[in-house]
């Protein structure tokens, strides 16, 4: 360009004429990036305060004032993947017993209080985490800072409160197994096709437990073990997202969790699984005992969510959700719900393709969803279809973040990868960059037929069957209820 200019001055305005365009160019790429950016995501998610308290607490301040409402979430690091398989409730009697009341309130006054300024709350315990969410109208921020802190500091964990949390435990999890159950289990009768696949395909982790879930063997002194290990402030976060003033919500939260003791955070040995044996396929046995229809499917090991594999599988699960539904429910009408399922830990993930068919379509339908497959695995996914599938998953983000609540939730479901890396990951920007080789490669990798276990989730016996079967043992039972009558009745006669 340079060599067009015959003095050094040409030059020169050359170079600056060169370099202010190249500025207004910039500046007009960043302001269309930006402006993509907000399009599929909510302006400023990404942007949050952080900091963190002397004793270790995470705080995350996200700010939003258009809604009159204040979310607050406590994240604690301990999951069911914190324990083996007879302890993995420990964590879940926690969530629990932390509402059953403090010193000061009962469960009850504690349920009035949140509600009476607007609130309403709640935890869960999952595989990795354990959440406490509390949502209120902004004007009463300290109702919602003060009871998190009350609970967390001063829950009464009695015998008597245990015992209570032991049956809610148990009716959530579809009731207390008694131990003829639990025989059986143990020995494999009423495990279905799903679970001895997943123990399969992830040995040495207790995702799937051989026995049935139980609250039986975790005591008072395991749970309280548990909280002095990890309800430490190094293993929390704080997540505050709403219309609230900065300043007035930090001293708040120093006057309360600020003065919990510091504690070094625990050393956490999440499961890691190791490779499969084989891949043979896997049906229930006594599971499902009775049913009209089978599920049948394809489950597959994939990486956990520190993979940028991630990205491509969750384009690839949206893609093959579409085909399936399109191919064996409105082409066919083989299924009512096909579809596929993706679960990510942060070592290992679950990839599943599914469908729910009458027995006689089963062998029909297992072979389109392998067409299917091989066809993705083979011929990957014209550019076409990449871009319409990330399309689908930008749109449906836009209405993921509406609501404060929904922000809280995020940044708490994502706060690991934050704690690590010390940002929230745009997502969206992850999914623009997915590329026709990252579908290929990783559809190669992970999801060839070869690494699959197929799933036969066939019932034991149809309803037909079963009336058949009640039938025959009626006349069975009343044919020798006959025979020993009329041979009591000889016995009499010849005693005569």
């Amino acid at each position: 360009m340079f060599r067009k200019y015959q003095s050094i001055q040409r030059k020169a305005a050359g170079f600056v004429r060169y370099l202010l365009t190249g500025i207004l160019i910039s500046a007009a790429v960043f302001t269309w990036q930006a402006a993509i950016a907000s399009e599929y995501s909510p302006p400023g998610l990404y942007d949050v305060d952080h900091l963190t308290l002397d004793n270790g607490l995470d705080i995350i301040f996200k700010q939003r004032p258009g809604a009159h409402t204040l979310s607050v979430r406590l994240w604690v690091g301990v999951g069911m993947q914190d324990f083996e398989c007879e302890h993995q409730e420990t964590p879940h009697f926690l969530e629990h017993l932390l509402f059953t009341g403090t010193s000061r309130y009962s469960e009850a006054e504690l349920e009035h209080l949140v509600a009476d300024h607007g609130g309403s709350w709640n935890a869960y315990t999952g595989n990795e985490e354990t959440v406490y969410e509390m949502d209120i109208y902004s004007r009463y921020p300290d109702v919602a800072i003060n009871t998190l802190y009350e609970i967390l500091t001063d829950s009464i964990i009695s015998e008597e409160n245990v015992e209570t949390s032991r049956d809610i435990i148990h009716r959530e999890v579809g009731g207390k197994p008694s131990k003829v159950r639990q025989w059986f289990r143990l020995r494999g009768f009423g495990v279905n096709g799903t679970e001895k696949a997943v123990m399969k395909l992830l040995p040495g982790v207790d995702y799937v437990c051989e026995g049935l879930r139980t609250a039986d063997h975790i005591t008072r002194q395991d749970i309280l073990d548990t909280y002095k290990r990890y309800y430490v402030p190094e293993n929390m976060a704080l997540i505050v997202v709403g219309d609230f003033e900065q300043e007035p919500m930090l001293d708040l939260i120093k006057q309360t969790f600020g003065q919990i003791t510091l504690i070094p955070s625990p050393e956490r040995k999440l499961p890691t699984p190791g490779v499969p044996d084989n891949y043979a396929q896997e049906t229930g046995t006594l599971s499902p005992l009775l049913s009209n229809d089978a599920v049948i499917g394809i489950l597959y090991g994939i990486p956990g969510f520190w993979s940028e594999d991630i990205f491509p599988l969750m384009i690839i699960q949206h893609y093959l959700d579409f085909r399936l539904g399109e191919e064996i429910r409105i082409k066919r009408g083989l299924s009512y719900s096909p579809g596929v399922w993706r679960e990510t830990l942060s070592k290992f993930g679950l990839f599943s393709i599914y469908a729910d068919v009458n027995l006689d379509d089963i062998d029909e339908t297992i072979k389109i969803i392998e067409t299917e497959i091989i066809k993705l695995v083979e011929e990957s996914m014209d550019s076409e279809l990449l871009e319409k599938s990330k399309m689908k998953i930008l749109l449906q983000n836009v209405q993921g973040y509406e609501s404060n609540a929904q922000f809280a939730d995020y940044y708490a479901s994502d706060y690991v990868y934050f704690k690590e890396k010390g940002y929230f990951e745009d997502i969206e920007a992850k999914i623009e960059a997915v590329t026709s080789d990252d579908i290929a490669r990783v559809a190669k990798e992970y999801l060839s037929l070869d690494k699959g276990i197929v799933i036969y989730e066939i019932p034991t016996l149809t309803t037909t069957q079963f009336y058949i079967l009640m039938s025959v043992l009626v006349v069975l039972i009343l044919s020798l209820a006959l025979y020993i009558y009329l041979k009591s009745h000889s016995r009499i006669r010849k005693m005569k």
